[in-house]
């Protein structure tokens, strides 16, 4: 498989909604488009950023078919197909296999307290169903669940297993990965604020919520590591951890979507029940942050 396309900075992408929670597919296509003329290597669509987990599955699917029109091919697209139940996430991967997304990727079943071997079989159903290659997606800080090396050992050598999707901050764990399971078995790095150490234990790109907001930012970061400039990569790293540390105040998602929303890419910030919805005094602090941030402003790495 050529893995070159799948190697670089994608943006798991928001989903913009309408004042009363509906889908709001015209931002949506403002959204792609702006972040493809930014230089984002691709998109990974229908993840816990993009509030998979409270959208239909009938909403995901347009979702993931507004987003394949309007990148119309130009960059990579992998579509988050994660459910509790196996039986949806097969039906997910179908669609999206139907629609010629590049990849699929599925979080570990959360909730139930399933073992190893089921969560094996889990991603082995829905790889059998899908001809599609998938991605695995390890967020133990949502989900509860930690994997084994072994686990990732016995993925790796599944023909239609990429790699995996790593959102931890144990980048040692990272490492280990890289080393048991070799450079053909993909890592992205999914917390965004340490995507400088990623970078350094061996992922092969990042696939990062913040990078709706400063998409820019983290591809010059990508370069900047690609070609060992560490420096370079210490301090754009610096620049986007300030902005992070502000949205850790207030809540990842609805944060992303008021500077989406100040940045004029989406029309309302809405996001629904049962995320935060933010008080007048928490958006004046937003707006005060944004209006002194050339990077969120676009005027600056």
């Amino acid at each position: 498989m050529d893995t070159a396309k799948f190697k670089g900075i994608f943006t798991a992408l928001l989903t913009p909604m309408q004042e009363d929670g509906s889908l709001d597919l015209e931002s949506l296509n403002r959204l792609v488009e702006h972040q493809i003329e930014q230089g984002i290597k691709g998109f990974y669509v229908g993840g816990s950023t993009g509030e998979g987990f409270i959208l239909t599955s009938e909403e995901r699917m347009t979702v993931l078919e507004t987003v394949v029109r309007a990148a119309r091919g130009r960059v990579t697209v992998i579509a988050h197909v994660g459910c509790i139940s196996t039986m949806e996430s097969i039906r997910l991967a179908r669609h999206a296999e139907e629609l010629g997304v590049d990849a699929i990727s599925a979080v570990v079943p959360f909730y139930y307290k399933v073992g190893p071997r089921e969560i094996r079989a889990h991603y082995e159903s829905i790889m059998e169903a899908s001809q599609l290659p998938m991605i695995v997606y390890h967020f133990p800080g949502a989900t509860g669940v930690q994997l084994s090396l072994d686990f990732y050992e016995q993925m790796a050598r599944h023909p239609r297993c990429l790699g995996v999707k790593f959102t931890s901050l144990n980048l040692f764990e990272m490492q280990q990965i890289r080393s048991r399971c070799g450079s053909g078995f993909l890592i992205w790095n999914g917390h965004d604020e340490v995507y400088a150490g990623g970078s350094l234990m061996g992922a092969d790109g990042a696939i990062g919520s913040t990078f709706n907001m400063m998409p820019g930012l983290f591809v010059e970061l990508f370069s900047q590591a690609s070609s060992s400039r560490w420096e370079a990569v210490q301090s754009l790293q610096a620049n986007a951890n300030e902005i992070i540390a502000h949205m850790l105040n207030y809540d990842v998602i609805p944060y992303e979507k008021y500077m989406l929303f100040l940045q004029g890419i989406i029309r309302t910030p809405a996001v629904r029940q049962p995320l935060r919805q933010f008080t007048e005094e928490e958006k004046a602090g937003m707006e005060a942050f944004f209006s002194n941030s050339p990077i969120l402003q676009g005027k600056g790495k």
